[in-house]
């Protein structure tokens, strides 16, 4: 009977090593194989540069790449790859991507580059450094997407936000303008309606004008904003509207008033209130406001209210000063002009009694400063 016995010694070795050579070579190639594949079925470009060679040239580029530029490989392999970028050397994202490859990291960046036929397409290129064992650099792998229709669509958002933007910017200025205009007119409306109560009281629109330019300085100096200030400078021109209703011998009268005739006379801060009452404007509710109290007192002995202290609405407050210095300083037909001084040295006087102190301290201080100048 023959016996087949086992090889020993260096026969048996060789053998079995030449054997796992041959498995662990045809599982490389299969790899080999399984990597081609999946990078020639990939829809986004793949390019391997050798960073051990000079100027980094391409040593792989994938079917994908090939479609995305319309270069063949033999125009491509070999070369480094800045030759997409066409003469645009000085893309923002360049840098980036000129210190990604010092440092020997990673990055990702948007580029405009240009196919073969001189078309532009934007690629969307990640950069993945490959290091040998003692860290060195020695491949990078770029992975290339074509986003031109993403990045046209955003430019198209982009440029319709901005149409958007310019015609919000255009019409916001034709309501500016036309708001304008209307104010424009509801000035001239109030300045004219303000100007009808003073021409019966034998005097023309400029007391009214004053009272209105004296009660913004006031109110400027008080710390009000621009908004504000500009209304009660509008609103102050209807503090008196209320002497339509009155009668001619009374209001026209040259001497001093009778008790029964002052009492009439006082419904004019009522009447000018119940004229302008109503209104869902800011300007003519401040008016109202106005009209109703700025012949209230400090001290509480004022009219038609009686109305003390802070009660008394700080709008009205300041056209009792503004109103009295202009009636002071300018010739009525019951009294003579006093002078300016004499009319500071009473509003002064009158401070804590007929007027808010704190108000009178400003106002003193403006007179005192040279800021309270009123054009007559």
């Amino acid at each position: 009977m023959t016996v087949e016995l086992p090889a020993y010694g260096a026969a048996a070795t060789d053998a079995g090593a030449t054997a796992a050579s041959a498995r662990l070579s045809a599982r490389v190639s299969d790899l080999l194989r399984l990597y081609q594949r999946a990078s020639d079925a990939a829809t986004a470009g793949i390019a391997v540069a050798d960073c051990r060679r000079p100027d980094m040239p391409l040593i792989y580029t994938n079917p994908a790449f090939h479609r995305m530029t319309g270069y063949p490989p033999h125009e491509v392999l070999g070369r480094n790859c800045r030759f997409l970028q066409g003469g645009e050397r000085d893309q923002p994202d360049l840098d980036i991507l000129r210190q990604a490859i010092r440092d020997g990291g990673d990055c990702s960046v948007l580029l405009r580059n240009y196919r073969k036929d001189g078309s532009l397409f934007w690629n969307e290129l990640i950069i993945a450094p490959m290091h040998d064992a003692q860290g060195t650099l020695t491949h990078l792998i770029g992975i290339q997407t074509d986003v031109t229709e993403r990045v046209h669509a955003q430019q198209a958002l982009e440029q319709a936000h901005a149409d958007l933007e310019d015609r919000v910017q255009r019409r916001t200025a034709e309501l500016r303008i036309a708001n304008e205009t209307l104010l424009a007119a509801q000035y001239d409306t109030l300045d004219r309606l303000a100007r009808a109560a003073e021409w019966r009281d034998g005097d023309t629109a400029n007391h009214t004008r004053r009272v209105g330019r004296s009660s913004a300085l006031l109110a400027e100096a008080l710390g009000w904003d621009a908004v504000h200030v500009r209304e009660i400078e509008r609103a102050a021109i209807l503090h008196d509207i209320g002497k339509v209703s009155i009668p001619d011998d009374i209001l026209l009268k040259s001497g001093k008033l009778t008790p029964d005739e002052y009492r009439r006379m006082q419904v004019h801060a009522l009447s000018g209130a119940a004229i302008l009452a109503g209104s869902e404007h800011a300007l003519l509710q401040m008016a109202e406001t106005i009209a109703r109290t700025h012949h209230e007192r400090w001290d509480g002995l004022g009219y038609p209210h009686g109305l003390a202290g802070t009660s008394i609405p700080a709008a009205g407050r300041i056209v009792a000063i503004a109103d009295v210095f202009d009636a002071l300083t300018h010739a009525r037909p019951y009294k003579s002009a006093w002078s300016r001084d004499a009319a500071i040295a009473e509003i002064a006087a009158q401070a804590g009694h007929q007027f808010d102190p704190q108000l009178v301290t400003v106002f003193v201080a403006l007179c005192n400063s040279g800021a309270f100048t009123v054009d007559t």
